[in-house]
């Protein structure tokens, strides 16, 4: 089914506040998850809603809690989440780091004990869209094997870049260090359908392309094999000695789920050491060389970011496309 944004929006606002989430957070919370899954990141939009609002009745969300500062020292800073909602603190920190490059040109904020953050690319976007670069990341709950192990030991903790242009049409890339989130594989099992490519091993070591396989015996294949699989180790290592949080292995062994997670925000002004006539030519020779490409298939080649404002217009004009099931769900909390 398709449903308006504004309706969507509305909609989660009011159950948050019901739920014990003050006004203004809702609207912030409600926005952004509207806005996922309206510019085509339905995993961490509006199809997630559910578990959020689960997570407040368990109480790995305090409704109410905002960020701490806890430390700083020139354009470095660390702060405690205090277990609030994971967007507005995400948002609160990305801002905090953009404030700060814009007097000493790059910033880093560490944010520890807060909460999922849903999609990485809204703090780079937010970023980019004041003209600055963006880097963030984040880890998880154990949900991944290290490579060459069975047990899930590492998190496919999400990485994001995201660099600003003139016309609005960022590059950005947003990616989990799986080959596939767990949230695609959800909806995938969902709709009944295979991934494209091998998305992990089932309960047998094979590997397969069944999400459902998948998500029982939560052998995630990490994006590279063993790059997938280093990259995920070292940005845990960088989320939680920077923000002195909690590691996969302590998120993994408190039990109750994925909740107190460490998370990075790193802005950076470049036009103070760079050109930007000549950074746009920049960008624009690199789309230009990519569309130049020779296709394997029917598919364009497109750069980062390329299509989310066609998804975007594309949504607005005909409506946000969400699981049925899943809005009657969150109709009904």
């Amino acid at each position: 089914m398709r449903i308006g944004f504004d309706e969507a929006e509305a909609v989660m606002r009011e159950k948050l506040i019901r739920h014990g989430a003050g006004k203004e957070e809702a609207e912030t919370v409600a926005y952004e998850m509207a806005r996922n899954s309206l510019e085509g990141t339905y995993t961490h939009g509006i199809n997630r809603f559910p578990s959020v609002v689960k997570n407040i009745d368990d109480g790995f969300i305090i409704p109410g809690g905002k960020m701490e500062l806890l430390s700083a020292f020139g354009s470095s800073e660390r702060y405690d989440g205090n277990l609030g909602f994971g967007i507005v603190n995400a948002r609160a920190a990305i801002d905090r780091a953009v404030e700060l490059a814009e007097s000493c040109g790059i910033a880093v904020v560490a944010l520890r004990n807060t909460n999922h953050w849903l999609r990485a690319a809204t703090y780079g976007l937010r970023a980019a869209e004041r003209g600055f670069a963006a880097i963030c990341f984040t880890n998880t709950l154990p949900n991944m094997p290290a490579w060459g192990g069975v047990d899930a030991r590492i998190g496919n903790n999400p990485f994001m870049m995201a660099f600003p242009r003139e016309n609005g049409q960022h590059f950005i890339v947003d990616s989990a260090m799986s080959q596939y989130s767990y949230g695609a594989l959800e909806i995938a099992e969902q709709e009944g359908r295979k991934m494209p490519f091998p998305a992990g091993y089932d309960e047998n070591g094979v590997l397969t392309d069944d999400p459902s396989a998948v998500i029982r015996s939560r052998r995630t294949l990490p994006a590279g094999y063993w790059k997938g699989s280093a990259m995920s180790i070292l940005l845990d290592v960088f989320a939680s000695s920077l923000s002195m949080g909690r590691s996969v292995q302590e998120i993994g062994h408190s039990g109750g789920g994925e909740y107190g997670v460490s998370q990075v925000f790193i802005a950076i002004d470049w036009k103070r050491t760079a050109d930007e006539k000549t950074v746009t030519a920049i960008g624009d020779a690199i789309t230009a060389d990519l569309k130049s490409s020779v296709p394997a298939g029917s598919a364009p080649i497109v750069y980062p970011g390329e299509r989310l404002m066609g998804i975007k217009e594309r949504n607005l004009r005909d409506g946000i496309p969400v699981d049925e099931r899943v809005w009657k769900n969150i109709l009904s909390l």
